[in-house]
This record gives C-alpha cells, sequence and structure tokens, in this order.
C-alpha cells in the first residue's frame, strides 16, 4: 500500500515538475518581447563595406546617411637619433626626459628621471613606460639599419598612446654623459624624426565635416556611433571623378522581433503539447493521464487561451490582438501562425506590435503575471508541489517507521521461535529417556 502511494505521488511530482519547467521556459522567452528596448533596437547597414561600421541605440532616428572618411586618427610616433647596435647595452648617462602631450591649456607634462646604472635603451625605454606620473607615452627600442650609414643601429621609438593632434608629443632632456664614445640622453632627443604624425578622423556626413580625436565618433549622427576603418577610395582620380561614399541605413531590428515572435508561437505550442499530454485520456485504454480531471490545470489552460484573442487596452489598430498577428488557436489548444500575415504586420506597424506587447497593459505583461501566479514562490503549482514533496517526505518517514517496526516483529518473533524450538527440543528429549525408560522396565506379566 505505501509503495503504490509513494509511486503516485511520483508520478505527480515529476508531472507538475515537467510543467513548471516548459511553463518557466515560456515566461523567459516573454523577456524578449516584454521590455521596450525590443522593440527600439536599431539595425545599421552600409551599402559599401569595409570604410566605417556602426552602432545605434533607441535614440537613433530611421534613416540614410551618406559618407565619406577623408581621413583616419592616427597617434604620433617619433624617433631618437640612431647609434651603433653596439652601444645600446652601454650606459648612456643620467638625466631627465621631460614630455609634453598637445599644446596649450589642455597639454600635459611629465618628467622621467633616468639612472646612469640604468641607462641603456632598453631600460631607458622600460623607466619611461613604467614612469607613475606618465600621461600616455610608450617607448620601445627598435633595430635596424642607420639609413644614412647602412650600418645596424638602434634607436629609441616615442608613441602616443592616443590618437589625434591633442596627443601629439614634444621631447627634450636634460642628461650628463655615460659612457666615453657614445651618445648622451640629450642627444638621442635633440632633434627628434618625426615616423607618424598625429591626425585627427575626418568625415564628411551629408556633406558637412566631422573631426574627432579618435575612429570611434560619438553622435555626430544621434544615437550612433561611428567606427571608422578605412579612407573612401577615388573612383578614377585621372577623370577628376568625386570621392566614392557608403550610405548608412539606419532602421528597426524587425529581423530579431519577428524572429522573437516566431519564438513566442513556439513556446506556447511546447507548454500545450505538454498540457494536452497530461491530461490526456485514451478511450480505448481507458488510460488517463496523470493530470487528466486536475482543477488547477484547467484553470491554466482556460487563460492561456482566452489571453489570445482577448484585446489589448493600449494596443493601437490594426495590431490590437494576437490574431491580428496571424496568431490563431488549433483544436488541440496549440496555436499556429500565418507567417505572411506577421511579415506584413511586422513591416508596416512595427511600433504597434511594440505596444501590443511591451505596453503597461501589454500581451508580455499579463502573460507573465499570469503565469507567475503559477510558478512563481507563491504560485498555485509551487505551492502543489511543495505539498506533494512534503507529503512524500511523510510517506518516506511512515514507510522507514514501518520497516523498523517489521524489524523489531521479525525479531521478536525470531526469538520466540528460536525459544520455542528449544523447548520443544528439550520436551523431544525427555520423550526420548521416558520411552527409553519404559523399554527398560521388568516384564511383570509371568510369562515364560
Amino acid at each position: 500500500m505505501l509503495a503504490r502511494q509513494a509511486n503516485d505521488l511520483k508520478v505527480q511530482i515529476s508531472s507538475y515538475g515537467s510543467l513548471k519547467s516548459v511553463l518557466s521556459e515560456f515566461k523567459d522567452s516573454l523577456k524578449a518581447l516584454g521590455e521596450e528596448e525590443a522593440f527600439q533596437k536599431r539595425s545599421t547597414s552600409f551599402n559599401n563595406s569595409g570604410f566605417v561600421s556602426a552602432k545605434a541605440d533607441k535614440d537613433a532616428v530611421a534613416g540614410s546617411y551618406k559618407l565619406e572618411v577623408e581621413q583616419l586618427a592616427s597617434a604620433h610616433k617619433l624617433g631618437s637619433s640612431y647609434i651603433a647596435k653596439e652601444d645600446a647595452d652601454k650606459k648612456l648617462g643620467s638625466g631627465t626626459f621631460n614630455f609634453t602631450l598637445g599644446e596649450g591649456e589642455n597639454a600635459q607634462s611629465f618628467g622621467v628621471a633616468i639612472d646612469s646604472e640604468k641607462s641603456s635603451l632598453k631600460e631607458v625605454a622600460e623607466a619611461i613606460n613604467n614612469a607613475e606620473d606618465n600621461k600616455g607615452v610608450r617607448a620601445t627600442v627598435v633595430n635596424s639599419e642607420d639609413p644614412d650609414t647602412g650600418e645596424p643601429s638602434s634607436r629609441l621609438v616615442f608613441f602616443s598612446e592616443k590618437t589625434g593632434t591633442d596627443n601629439e608629443i614634444t621631447v627634450t632632456a636634460n642628461a650628463t654623459g655615460g659612457e666615453e664614445g657614445t651618445a648622451t640622453l640629450e642627444s638621442l632627443v635633440a632633434a627628434p624624426a618625426t615616423i607618424q604624425e598625429a591626425k585627427n578622423a575626418v568625415i564628411t556626413i551629408d556633406g558637412a565635416r566631422v573631426e574627432s580625436q579618435t575612429n570611434e565618433i560619438e553622435d555626430a549622427i544621434q544615437g550612433v556611433t561611428l567606427d571608422v576603418k578605412k579612407v573612401t577610395d577615388k573612383a578614377d582620380s585621372t577623370k577628376n571623378d568625386p570621392t566614392l561614399s557608403t550610405t548608412l541605413t539606419i532602421g528597426y531590428d524587425k529581423g530579431t522581433v519577428e524572429k522573437n515572435l516566431k519564438g513566442f508561437v513556439e513556446s506556447f505550442n511546447k507548454v500545450m503539447g505538454t498540457i494536452n499530454q497530461l491530461t490526456s485520456y485514451d478511450k480505448e485504454t481507458e488510460r488517463a493521464g496523470p493530470l487528466n480531471g486536475d482543477s488547477s490545470t484547467r484553470s491554466l489552460t482556460s487563460q492561456l487561451r482566452s489571453m489570445l484573442s482577448e484585446k489589448i487596452e493600449g494596443a493601437v489598430a490594426p495590431v490590437k490582438s494576437l490574431t491580428d498577428l496571424g496568431i490563431t488557436s488549433k483544436q488541440d489548444g496549440t496555436i499556429e501562425l500565418d507567417e505572411d500575415i506577421l511579415k506584413d504586420q511586422v513591416e508596416n506597424n512595427f511600433e504597434r506590435i511594440g505596444l501590443l506587447f511591451a505596453s503597461e497593459e501589454g500581451v508580455s505583461t499579463k502573460l507573465d503575471n499570469m503565469l507567475e501566479s503559477f510558478v512563481g514562490k507563491e504560485g498555485i503549482l509551487t505551492e502543489r508541489d511543495e505539498s506533494l514533496n512534503s507529503r512524500m517526505a511523510k510517506l518516506d518517514k511512515e514507510a522507514v517507521a514501518f520497516e523498523e517496526r517489521m524489524e523489531a516483529f521479525t525479531e521478536r518473533t525470531t526469538r520466540k521461535f528460536n525459544k520455542m524450538d528449544l523447548m520443544v527440543a528439550q520436551l523431544n528429549q525427555q520423550m526420548s529417556s521416558v520411552m527409553s525408560a519404559f523399554a527398560n522396565m521388568p516384564d511383570f506379566s509371568g510369562g515364560q
């Protein structure tokens, strides 16, 4: 009896667990449609790729913009004078390098002290890179040929960590000499050579010139971040053809929303498929599903079905209910989607679909609240599941107690049987002795 009760409880617990699982999945699928941002995402595309990339937020206005990239931003790079490669590891003396980034009121300056015992090219570069108040200058050693002599040589190369003219480097040094025959720190930067100029990015947007210290340009177009990659080409400079442009098109991210709507239908049908399986009844075999006749499941099914055709307050025609999106009910409670209707509504009434799902009284909010009443912390199915598990725990205790009683009963019965068996053995022994005594008694009959 206990085993049968335990099996029935396990079946119910498993059934409610399966139902709660698909309902939770369905609830999660609503998040993709329930937030306002789901319908405010923007897509970006270019007719000529490779020149610019773009990210657009909800403030971006749908439209097209002609872009031309005239110049990329670059970081300033300076090279010191060359020294013989064999001298690169020698001590170049002590002193201070003085750096300035930019000019005018926004200029930033810092100094780097060089110890004479740590003044090889590599050690000087390390001292600059590790300086605590370094404002954004990096240094490295480059080994190459001296272009004037063709001999193997080395030099320091300084480069700004940031692009743009505001980060142009100026460097001087105050120093004393090092090992005999070597250059001094001061002579290294007496006339630094420009390896790469500091430049700002320059683009035109519908003919208007925009300049930026970096290749990432924010809010030149409202809500859009541009990342310039490459200067747009000339169609044919020999014919004085204009510069090729690329057109940025900003639109609503309709593809993602359409995908999410299809996912909504699939999740809903998974819920209904599970409910149908758990509440089924086979007339031929007369076998019922574990939740056949369950009041909670009937209530859930009823609420889900009514939600499909319900008009949503705040929604705007021609998208006031799910049926307007081509979502209709089938006889078994699942739904089907007319993709042609959906595509047409997404294309022509995108923002109104947002009102249907993501408004304060929208489909997502209503469904989420309804599902919460079933699978939330205090939901109907959650409480039912907890009740069944409590009964199962109680039944387990009863089974353990019953087993303990049976073990005690078996032990008592065994002891009684052993005691009785001993008594029977003793009686048999006494009987055998009596019979033996009778057999050995003399014959008093007097017979011959």
